[in-house]
């Protein structure tokens, strides 16, 4: 039985009426619909009518009038939507706790627009060198007394915070929670995208360490569990947001990405060498000096929002230069080695508000051209990261607009990633940097109001 059967199949044993079918835009926003069952089958094979204008909205679903899907020009015409069989599974929010969900990619015009298949994509590439990309995301939400709805009418020093997530690590804090908790990690489970660790973290933030998974379902489940995340919240009361910093006196929320390689054929990592200098292999040190190299003009893919650069400063355990290290958190790219099965990079600039398929996206391509091109990393930094002043490496761009510059003006993203992806990611963050250019805050009126 292929895959699309036994889809089909599970369907039928549950007696759904319908499944949920979607995909993730750009900004991360898992987008679906309830198709009735009839329809399963053929968007599995031919695809699905979708609307394109959501892959032309904000985060907040204003319409972004510079993206060429919301524009009326494009007379609001339908993509088609082609669902993944390989991503089903259990969907445990609807009605009666039975329920499907599956993942879907643009076919057609809108197909070198999205995130997943462009992910896809590089990861076809990565296997044609002999490699599969295995890893997970570590996810930290700052989790509040708020509801969406509320959270857009406070002021960012008014936010409610949810009690009982103020001391990092504190095991009084997080048993207090366990209700929580426990509904998180079994709802978790049952979509197939469990957690490995959950913990209170600094300044009223929960953090959730996914359980390393292969290929694109890293992205898969790293999207999934902020949904999720969102969902179980509202249960209790309560608001998740993972937007890269909340308020200026707080931590950000940041986005770990642990990756390493393995064999494709016989599933064997390919990081570890016990003999070699900081016991790793030659594939590891080329992976990671073509992320040194290439990660700054790919950054606005680790860094997409206006406010995802607010994490930039000083004192709060987000790195500042391009630089890498083995088992030191003020890099951007620490190594773990200890052991052959933990072996890994993880990349640390990224916010919790990416992408999670834009950010693996590029932390695949990065990687996978240092191995095409055997770059050697400069020599591992010591000591503080945060205070070096040469890393040997090129400066990460670590405000927006420069970002947006490096990423427009990239060789490799126009050559990898398309022109036309380029160019509509491009306008869609100016849109951002000139509406917040546009905007009096609360700063300014508190500032400047007696003048």
């Amino acid at each position: 039985m292929d895959v699309i059967e036994r889809v089909l199949e599970q369907s039928d044993a549950l007696g759904l009426t319908h499944a949920n079918l979607g995909l993730f835009d750009t900004n991360g926003i898992f987008r679906s619909k309830r198709y009735a069952v009839r329809h399963l089958k053929k968007s599995m094979t031919e695809g699905i009518p979708w609307l394109a204008i959501p892959s032309g909205l904000s985060p907040a679903d204003d319409t972004i009038e510079t993206n060429p899907w919301a524009h009326p020009d494009r007379g609001f015409s339908d993509a088609v939507l082609r669902m993944d069989p390989e991503s089903c599974r259990a969907m445990p929010f609807d009605s009666g706790g039975e329920g499907l969900l599956l993942i879907g990619e643009f076919a057609g015009a809108l197909a070198d627009r999205c995130p997943r298949a462009l992910l896809g994509a590089e990861l076809d590439r990565l296997a044609g060198l002999g490699y599969e990309l295995y890893g997970g995301f570590e996810l930290e939400g700052a989790v509040l007394r708020e509801t969406a709805q509320s959270l857009r009418e406070r002021r960012a020093d008014d936010v409610a915070l949810l009690p009982g997530w103020d001391r990092v690590y504190s095991f009084v804090d997080q048993t207090g929670q366990a209700g929580f908790i426990d509904a998180l990690a079994a709802s978790c489970e049952t979509m197939g995208l469990p957690l490995d660790t959950v913990h209170a973290e600094y300044t009223d933030m929960l953090e959730a360490g996914l359980t390393p998974a292969s290929g694109v379902r890293i992205a898969d489940n790293a999207g999934l569990y902020k949904a999720v995340a969102k969902l179980v919240a509202a249960r209790h009361d309560a608001y998740v947001t993972f937007m890269a910093r909340r308020s200026g006196r707080e931590q950000g929320c940041g986005a770990h990405i642990n990756v390493s390689l393995r064999d494709s054929a016989s599933g064997e990592g390919r990081f570890h060498d016990a003999d070699a200098e900081h016991r790793l292999t030659d594939a590891a040190r080329q992976f990671i000096g073509g992320l040194l190299r290439y990660l700054p003009e790919l950054f606005l893919l680790l860094a997409p929002n206006v406010n995802s650069y607010k994490r930039f400063v000083p004192g709060i355990f987000t790195p500042l230069n391009n630089s890498w290290s083995i088992n030191n958190r003020t890099v951007a790219l620490r190594v773990s080695n200890a052991t052959p099965a933990a072996t890994r990079v993880e990349v640390r600039p990224a916010g919790a508000d990416v992408c999670p398929h834009l950010s693996l996206l590029a932390v695949c391509l990065a990687g996978r051209l240092g191995l095409e091109e055997k770059i050697e990393p400069p020599p591992p930094l010591t000591g503080n990261g945060w205070a070096a002043a040469d890393t040997g490496s090129t400066p990460l761009p670590l405000e927006f607009g420069a970002a947006i510059d490096a990423f427009e003006g990239s060789e490799v993203a126009r050559t990898h990633l398309g022109e036309g992806f380029v160019s509509d990611f491009v306008g869609d963050r100016r849109w951002q940097l000139d509406a917040f250019a546009r905007t009096v805050t609360d700063w300014e009126i508190r500032t400047f109001g007696n003048l």
